[in-house]
Order: structure tokens, then sequence, then C-alpha cells
């Protein structure tokens, strides 16, 4: 069980910021939908514990992550929307991450630091709505938007799982 001694300050910071970054790089993942995207980033953050956390490690992490909440409009001000630029860094994060929990928290907390990554992408893809007149009759979730999330879960080695937004 980890604690919040199992972790240096970049170490946390470092998988603080993954969700972050993750959720930049679903907003940018397909067209469409991102204003609605990135105020769904501010309040997914906001709202971190609707999550559930049940180990330390997402706990901390969450928390750290509601706290910063307000830092991400701004930092979304000055970030690269560019697409292959937010997707990488993304990428480049999850890696970070994925290293870190592996050396330091338990099997449980790995797979639950990666659901809560995940969970925080979902609530993003699922709040634009891409195609239809009006928003009537578009997609929640775009293919493009699902093929990022798939591969950020792989990178974090989450097994897919039935989500609040496919069906």
């Amino acid at each position: 069980m980890t604690s919040r001694n199992s972790f240096t300050p970049a170490e946390w910071r470092a998988l603080a910021q993954t969700p972050v970054e993750v959720m930049f790089g679903v907003v940018v993942a397909s067209n469409g939908g991102l204003r609605r995207e990135l105020k769904t980033i501010r309040r997914t953050l906001r709202h971190t514990d609707e999550f559930g956390p049940e180990s330390e490690l997402v706990t901390h992490v969450a928390g750290f992550v509601r706290v910063n909440a307000d830092r991400v409009r701004r930092d979304a001000e000055t970030r690269d929307f560019t697409r292959p630029v937010a997707i990488a860094r993304a990428g480049d994060h999850c890696r970070e991450a994925t290293a870190i929990v592996r050396a330091r928290a338990t099997p449980a907390e790995r797979d639950e630091y990666g659901r809560f990554v995940r969970w925080c992408a979902e609530r993003v893809a699922d709040a634009g709505v891409e195609g239809g007149i009006l928003r009537l009759g578009g997609r929640r979730v775009s293919p493009a938007e699902r093929a990022f999330i798939d591969a950020i879960g792989e990178t974090l080695a989450v097994a897919d799982t039935p989500s609040e937004t496919s069906g």
C-alpha cells in the first residue's frame, strides 16, 4: 500500500498531470466539441471524488488534481492544441506515469490509477457531440476519441471494461 511518502514531489506532479494531458489529448483527438470538452475538463478535475477512489494513491492524485483544477483553464489558454503534439504529450505522460506506478505501487493501485485516468478521458469524450444537426443525432464519442482512449488504456495497462459512454 502506497502512502504520500512513497513518491517524490516530482513523481506526484507527474501522476497528477497525466490525467490532464490525457484529457487534452481527447479534446484534439477529433474535430468538434472543443469548447464543451474544455469546460468538462475543469468540471471533471473539480469533481474527481465522483470516481470514488479506494487506494491512497488515487485519493492523493485526485486530491492534487482537484486543488489545481482552476490552473488548467490558464494552462489551456497557452496550450498547443496541435493534434500530434497533444497526443504525443499525453502518450509520454502515460508512459512516465506507468513507469512510476510499476516501480512503487501495488497491482491493485496500478489498476485503479489506470482506471482513474481513463475515467477522466471518458468524461471529456462524452461531453462533445459530433455530427448530426444542432447536436441531434450526433455521436457522443467519435471513433478517433475511442481509439485514443483505448490506446491510452493499453499504455496504462488497463483492461477494456464497459464504459459509461459506450452503448
